[in-house]
């Protein structure tokens, strides 16, 4: 059976299918009835077309983006930038099978184009060609709008077109949606002549969408581990907060238990009940709806890392309670630290020292090496311990709100702002210490502010005059090499060394002898009470392994691994069976034994070139480029012919030479 989405299938005839559908368009437009069989999405795109008032004689698309619009676009949707290279990966495709590759956005707009140059000009004379709209209500009957109008791939074939001046055309598009929000970001479209019709077009399309998609969800996991982070972050500076922490789309990542106890989050969609918009980007405060919760007050702040919206942070406010941060809100001290190792030794030694002098810090390290955990015990073994430790990552922070975050504003300078005006974050940290992590992120023009504060001991609220005297201690801390940022003059140079008149290098977990089973033990432990199971051990075999282990992300990313194996292993004890395959490989290929076969007892598969079948859409979504998507678009060909090379050629439409080209057979 025929999908609803392909204009024809293997056995019509492009010649005799055009005329069919030329005289069904022929009694449409003229408003004769059809008593002939037209497809049910086309039909229905037709209805839509004409009340929208199109001319089926309209010959050119409107431009509506200008070229300063378009490369706002490209440089303010992130998503672009995975799918620019495979729209260059494509063009060799494209020019082989007579196609153009083309990305519009989800308003119709075309924002990038590439293929055959003699094609190009031809699409050019109907306006086919960049900042051009191809929306239904602009274009009619297309694939682009189409698709954007059904949030479904769509294949649109010669008069199926709505206006006259597209019936030699045919075009296959497929929407590409966010996957945090399930919202349509664009369209990837393949269009050529219609004698070049083949339905092996929608089916590529459809795959490139699947690859973008793919690449979007390994984003969308890293901005949820970003989340989860400052949700951890969070919860060791302020324990007695209750929190949430949400991505883009509203779901809920990681919520203190208050919140599953009390009913705040659906356990069916994982939203949080009294959030009637999950995609609210704004900062927002509301009373609970709960019977059992009266009182309560929810208040959600949108998180940014860099000036990208990652997901939010819903706090709960108890009756009569409010969102400040509690003073002496450390929980760490040196006593804390897990480590037993002559290099974390000395670096817990240099701390120590460091913390009775009343001088700046600069911690350096390695991401989740610890370098917070060392600010806080530094804290805490200081003259500022009895006061507040005020944390702020400053990749964190909105440019255009950074100076107000960092010395707050008096009352008046923004239009809905807080009466009285608000503390900065250094006015809240008064007797205490403040932490600026990933402090190599900060703005240049904060960077002069934050180096006059370091000199004069005073800060100026925004909007104010008078100049605010403080007793703050800065503790500051990078994973970036800032010499080097300061040479490239990405970081003042006098702001480096102000900083850095106390030094600290926390070494990364791979360079701490004998530490990683000390925590991953404390860990494991830590994470089975959490989430309420039974104890968790690691077996010598395993543990060697896990020891072996490069561990980039170092003790963060050695702690979600533990949840992993909490939430994997149904038994009490972590074998090599229970290990990342990826970390099995490492290990087998550094002792050059291919253990793998005996681990996972696997058969080996021999590659069969004319035999092949499709890859998962987990696999798809892993693609490292659009070469893989080529390839696999003839090996299911070849699969579907038996192994038929002209065959094969014959219905993708290219030479057989580029088959063996592209397999290299």
């Amino acid at each position: 059976m025929k999908s609803p989405f392909l204009s024809l299938d293997f056995n019509s005839s492009p010649k005799v299918e055009k005329k069919r559908i030329s005289n069904l368009w022929e009694h449409f437009v003229s408003g004769k009835e059809l008593n002939l069989k037209v497809r049910t999405l086309t039909h229905q795109s037709w209805e839509r077309s004409l009340k929208y008032g199109i001319l089926p004689t309209k010959d050119k698309a409107p431009l509506i983006l200008t070229e300063d619009k378009i490369q706002e676009y490209k440089s303010t949707n992130s998503h672009y930038s995975i799918i620019k290279p495979l729209i260059s990966e494509l063009k060799e495709v494209a020019i082989d099978s007579g196609h153009l590759v083309v990305f519009c956005n989800n308003t119709g707009e075309i924002v990038d184009l590439d293929g055959d140059t003699l094609l190009k000009r031809k699409a050019e004379k109907m306006n086919f060609m960049i900042g051009t709209s191809w929306l239904e209500p602009q274009m009619g009957t297309n694939a682009i709008g189409t698709a954007l109008a059904t949030g479904s791939p769509m294949q649109v074939f010669a008069s199926e077109h709505f206006c006259q001046s597209v019936h030699n055309w045919v075009c296959s598009a497929s929407p590409i949606r966010d996957p945090a929000t399930n919202r349509i970001l664009g369209v990837i479209n393949l269009t050529g002549d219609w004698n070049g019709i083949h339905p092996h077009s929608l089916s590529t399309a459809m795959l490139i969408a699947q690859s973008i998609e793919g690449k979007l969800l390994s984003l969308l996991e890293f901005e949820r581990y970003m989340l989860v982070e400052h949700y951890f972050e969070t919860s060791i500076r302020n324990p007695n907060r209750v929190m949430a922490v949400l991505d883009r789309g509203g779901q809920v990542l990681k919520a203190d238990h208050l919140f599953y106890k009390n009913g705040w989050i659906d356990s069916n969609s994982n939203y949080i009940t009294d959030l009637e918009n999950v995609y609210l980007i704004d900062k927002h405060r509301w009373e609970s709806k709960n019977k059992n919760s009266k009182g309560w007050y929810f208040e959600l702040t949108p998180y940014y890392y860099k000036d990208k919206l990652l997901g939010s942070v819903v706090h709960a406010i108890s009756p009569g309670g409010s969102a400040k941060i509690p003073e002496n809100n450390t929980r760490y001290s040196f006593l804390n630290l897990i480590g037993q190792s002559k290099e974390f030794k000395s670096v817990i030694s240099e701390a120590w020292s460091i913390a009775s002098l009343n001088l700046p810090v600069l911690i350096e390290g390695e991401s989740g090496t610890g370098k917070e955990l060392f600010a806080q015990s530094i804290h805490t073994a200081s003259h500022y311990s009895s006061g507040p430790f005020i944390a702020l990552n400053c990749g964190a922070i909105q440019k255009d709100l950074a100076e107000s975050e960092l010395f707050g504003y008096e009352e008046g300078t923004f239009t809905g702002g807080k009466k009285g005006g608000r503390l900065g974050k250094f006015q809240q940290a008064e007797g205490g210490t403040i932490f600026l992590d990933e402090i190599g992120e900060l703005p240049l023009s904060l960077q002069t502010m934050l180096l006059r504060v370091l000199e004069e001991g005073e800060i100026v609220r925004l909007g104010g005059k008078n100049p605010v005297k403080l007793k703050v201690r800065v503790i500051a801390a990078t994973n970036l090499d800032m010499k080097k940022a300061s040479e490239e003059g990405k970081f003042r140079l006098d702001l480096y060394y102000r900083l850095n008149i106390l030094s600290l290098i926390v070494p990364p977990l791979r360079k701490r002898s004998g530490d990683i089973p000390l925590i991953l033990e404390y860990l494991l432990k830590k994470v089975c009470v959490e989430i309420g199971r039974s104890h968790l051990s690691v077996d010598d075999r395993a543990l060697e392994i896990i020891e072996k282990h490069e561990w980039r992300g170092n003790v963060r990313e050695l702690r979600n691994f533990t949840y992993k194996m909490a939430v994997k292993v149904k038994g009490d004890i972590i074998t090599c069976m229970d290990l990342p395959k990826e970390m099995i490989e490492i290990n087998t290929r550094e002792e050059n034994v291919d253990n793998s076969s005996r681990l996972y007892n696997k058969e080996a598969q021999p590659l069969i070139p004319f035999k092949a079948s499709l890859e998962s859409r987990e696999t798809l979504n892993k693609m490292a480029s659009l070469k893989d998507l080529e390839v696999q678009t003839i090996l299911t060909v070849l699969n579907e012919l038996d192994g038929n090379v002209s065959e094969t050629a014959k219905r993708l439409g290219i030479h057989r030479s580029t088959i063996y080209r592209k397999l290299k057979l």
